[in-house]
């Protein structure tokens, strides 16, 4: 009998399967919901980052007036800046919830202003959710149970039935066989639903080409891996309840227990800091610099110039003054990160080895939802202060003050992408994938002998 025969054999089988159209049904009722979940949270973010902008332009317009009555003080725009949502965003929401998306950006303004709204919604349930029903929800946790749904019983069936022992009478290799029929029940069940996930995505607004590409590869690279797992299921059970409760029990460890047991062993290993204290802690000290300062100021007070400058010294001490205040509390906020970054590198590690935790990860950078992007926006976030702060110096130190033409000119703030649909970390996260597959074909090799027996 011919591969090609073996192949049409398993699929019309797989037709003939009432059971099938349901799943599918099931698949794209469920992935339709989680996508309009996805395009749901999009519109809020947006609708959340619009109201932000009009309250920008509002206050810009007010400080622009001061400016054009030519007040003797460096006025420069309070720059609201934002994390938009990704070209894929509906996709995953991931870790967008945890990360702030809108930044304050004021020349005076210290680290804690720079993100002033998070830092009073530390305790937001929001904040620390644990995630939610979107498509990579579906992905990860739900197709794995289709898959196996549709494949537990790839040889118990043909083992209980005596099929077996009549195919294996004839010259017939069972290694090909079975992989025949795996790569037929791939056809038809895993090729349907990466339709079905590629067309709800793209529905919901995820429509970009990259994307969904690395979309698809993804969504293959972990169907491969379960049908690879149930290749193993079939050469070790020799009954369909055998095979159906191993099924079952794998799901539960790889995208249940392990990701679970794995995260609170790396709590032990490095406990996440607390953000809580870390606030307290910051602001004790911020107001303990902020009354030496004063105090200096009391008993050092700045000589009266004669002629006077164009903008008083006052803003030149306040200058001074948050600049010191940069430079003493920036050790205690670098430690508070590199404890957070050996935290998150260790976690960047583990998912190496959990295939579950690999595709969430890669979901998130392809939606745009990952720390990775969270933590750039920060990152330029703090440069564009830094800059803003810089221009101020740039007028204290000219004693000119701010033209209406200067005023408009200010530079905005536009987030620059750090990476792509296949960026570094998604490509990493396929390779994971691809390895835990070819890992599970290499046990299924050493097992093969094992589907001969009855």
């Amino acid at each position: 009998m011919s591969s090609v025969a073996i192949k049409g054999y398993e699929v019309r089988r797989l037709l003939r399967d009432r059971a099938l159209p349901t799943l599918l049904i099931l698949l794209l009722g469920l992935s339709g919901y989680a996508a309009w979940n996805g395009a749901d949270w999009v519109q809020k973010r947006d609708t959340a980052i619009e109201l932000i902008k009009a309250r920008e332009q509002v206050r810009s317009a007010n400080m622009r007036q001061f400016v054009a009555q030519g007040h003797s003080s460096v006025i420069l725009p309070v720059s609201q800046l934002v994390l938009r949502p990704g070209a894929m965003a509906p996709l995953s929401i991931g870790q967008a919830d945890a990360y702030p998306f809108n930044a304050e950006a004021s020349a005076l303004g210290d680290y804690t202003h720079l993100f002033k709204r998070v830092w009073a919604d530390i305790g937001s349930p929001t904040v620390r959710a644990a995630g939610r029903f979107d498509l990579a929800f579906v992905i990860v946790v739900l197709l794995p149970l289709v898959i196996l749904a549709a494949t537990y019983d790839l040889w118990s069936r043909e083992r209980e039935s005596g099929v077996a022992n009549m195919v294996l009478s004839q010259p017939v290799a069972v290694g090909p066989l079975i992989t025949v029929k795996t790569v037929a029940r791939g056809l038809v069940i895993l090729l349907p639903s990466t339709a079905i996930i590629l067309a709800v995505a793209a529905w919901a607004g995820a429509r970009e080409p990259a994307g969904l590409a690395a979309l698809a590869l993804t969504v293959l690279a972990y169907g491969g891996f379960w049908l690879a797992v149930a290749v193993v299921i079939s050469l070790l059970a020799r009954r369909s309840t055998e095979a159906a409760i191993a099924a079952g029990a794998i799901w539960l460890l790889v995208v249940v227990m392990a990701p679970s047991l794995t995260l609170a062993s790396v709590d032990l290993v490095t406990p996440a800091p607390s953000e809580m204290r870390f606030a307290t802690d910051l602001k004790s000290q911020k107001t303990e610099i902020a009354e030496r300062q004063r105090f200096y100021r009391e008993a050092n007070p700045a000589p009266v110039r004669t002629p006077a400058p164009r903008i008083s010294d006052r803003l030149r001490d306040l200058y001074a003054d948050r600049v010191a205040l940069d430079s003493e509390i920036a050790p205690m906020i670098a430690a508070h990160r590199q404890t957070k970054d050996a935290r998150r590198q260790l976690l960047d590690t583990v998912r190496f080895f959990l295939p579950s935790v690999a595709v969430q990860d890669a979901l998130d950078r392809i939606a745009g939802s990952g720390a990775d992007r969270a933590l750039a926006f920060e990152s330029q976030a703090r440069a564009a202060q830094l800059e803003l702060r810089r221009l101020y110096k740039s007028y204290l130190d000219r004693d000119a003050l701010v033209t209406l033409t200067e005023y408009d000119n200010v530079p905005g703030f536009h987030f620059q992408e750090t990476g792509g649909a296949f960026q570094a970390g998604v490509l990493a996260d396929l390779a994971a994938l691809c390895i835990a597959t070819l890992l599970m074909l290499i046990v299924a090799r050493v097992l093969r002998g094992q589907a001969a027996t009855p």
